[in-house]
């Protein structure tokens, strides 16, 4: 039987997908460690501080965890999809798109995603600590701007990215909550499915909300606490 001449096998260029989300993933991860732990900004304000600075001493924290786990969880992703592409016989596809949204939709949804949350954790906590390395106030808040600028315009790419996907209607949507939402339905599906049940995904999942939603309030209640000292 001939086989269709719009059929080729895609794997090894689904493999350098992958395993180009890898290398920035590493960086960012290895920059987050002595960034947001070797040299920590403390979460003791002074008096004369505003609301402001003390909610960035405390989100810091959450900024940076966020941000290493995230990117980690990006290389983790990544290798282990590099390593089935490699070892398992993958079926031809007619794009590298067509392979990954048959095969490796949550792979490469997940790699994407932690990818861009760690980044924008990252570029989140130099926007705090130039805010502090600058003595807050409005010199702090002009250079500050300077990163957040930056972001917004790695955002604007991202999105970019995102809303051209593989081409035609091949994409997650048009920006990259998108995909967000993308990765968090198909992660949610595989770990509740009857087929693919995962109670560690379950887990992951009830405990990042509970401490997620936890920390926002802490950080509510002791900048409340604040207010009427």
């Amino acid at each position: 039987m001939a086989v269709d001449a719009k059929v080729a096998q895609y794997a090894p260029e689904a493999a350098r997908l992958f395993g180009n989300m890898m290398v920035p993933s590493s960086i960012l991860a290895g920059a987050m460690v002595p960034l947001g732990f070797l040299a920590p900004i403390s979460l003791q304000s002074d008096e004369k501080e505003g609301q402001l600075a003390k909610i960035l001493r405390l989100a810091y924290p959450i900024l940076a965890v966020t941000s290493l786990c995230s990117d980690l969880l990006a290389v983790m992703w990544a290798t282990v999809a590099v390593n089935q592409l490699t070892e398992t016989k993958v079926a031809m596809a007619e794009s590298v798109w067509h392979l990954l949204s048959r095969d490796y939709a949550l792979q490469w949804a997940a790699v994407n995603s932690h990818f861009v949350l760690g980044m924008l954790g990252f570029m989140g906590a130099v926007a705090t600590r130039t805010y502090f390395m600058c003595n807050k106030g409005p010199f702090g808040a002009s250079v500050s701007g300077i990163v957040v600028a930056g972001l917004t315009l790695m955002i604007s790419v991202v999105n970019r990215g995102v809303a051209s996907g593989g081409g035609s209607d091949m994409r997650y949507g048009t920006n990259f909550l998108a995909l967000f939402s993308n990765y968090a339905r198909l992660l949610v599906n595989r770990a509740f499915s009857t087929k693919t049940f995962g109670p560690l995904e379950i887990t992951a999942i009830s405990l990042m909300l509970v401490s997620i939603t936890s920390a926002v309030r802490q950080i509510v209640i002791n900048v409340n606490k604040t207010k009427k000292q």
